[in-house]
């Protein structure tokens, strides 16, 4: 293909034309000058995609089904949340993760019998 603008033998690049921070439209451009190949533009709905428009279609999805959007999903109780992350005695560093009562390297995600939680302070 050769560009009408810089007459050199290119190929079109997608370009985003952006309207704030969403895109208003997908133009192809000239790979060399970066000017807008003729009948090139096309809206783009599909990646300027809102939360209020997420929302829709999970409300959508939940009438198909015949239930109702959980606000947030608890998969575990208070008490089956015993990992040493979340542990009062858990002491957190950039190479290696201990364990304040035994000194010792642990698991983030084990468990351990001296569990005390974060939580009860």
């Amino acid at each position: 293909m050769r560009c009408p603008h810089c007459g050199e033998e290119t190929f079109p690049k997608k370009k985003n034309i952006m309207s704030g921070w969403t895109i208003a439209k997908v133009v192809e451009v000239c790979a060399f000058c970066n000017k807008e190949l003729s009948g090139s533009s096309s809206a783009s709905g599909q990646n300027s995609v809102s939360s209020a428009a997420d929302d829709a279609k999970k409300n959508r999805l939940a009438s198909l089904l015949g239930e109702s959007v959980p606000e947030k999903i608890h998969l575990a109780g208070k008490d089956d949340r015993r990992f040493c992350c979340k542990c009062r005695n858990f002491i957190e560093h950039p190479f290696k993760s201990i364990c304040a009562l035994t000194d010792l390297e642990c698991d983030p995600m084990g468990e351990c019998d001296k569990f005390t939680s974060r939580e009860d302070d």
